[in-house]
């Protein structure tokens, strides 16, 4: 199962854990219900974009959320060292790389607008 399949398939396992409907997910992220359905069945990659709001949501860390993503991830890439099928055994540290990147530009982000909002 490929990275994008093991995250919407752990999102839709958490939503269900917590017995809520698309419906409800979509409510609590502020979105249509087609755009969260779309979310969880790995037709978009919008999850990233969501990614703090789900934790949330799912009363979950990061470090939990990630804990058991990539452990089977195939890449089909004949470039790749290892050959074309090279399984990855732990994507943690990267996710939790990335995860923290993403959380750093956000703040950055809020910070920006709140200076701009103060200068009117």
């Amino acid at each position: 199962m490929n990275l994008q399949l093991q995250i919407v398939s752990k999102v839709k396992r958490l939503r269900l854990e917590k017995g809520l409907s698309q419906s409800q997910m979509a409510e609590l992220l502020n979105m249509e219900k087609s755009v969260y359905a779309r979310l969880e069945t790995g037709k978009t990659y919008s999850w990233a974009k969501y990614l703090e709001e789900l934790l949330v949501v799912f009363e979950i860390t990061p470090d939990k959320f990630f804990e058991d993503i990539g452990a089977n991830v195939v890449i089909n890439d004949s470039n790749y060292p290892c050959g074309k099928n090279a399984n990855i055994e732990n994507l943690y540290s990267k996710n939790r790389e990335i995860y923290e990147k993403l959380i750093a530009a956000k703040d950055e982000q809020i910070a920006f607008l709140k200076s701009r909002l103060e200068k009117k």
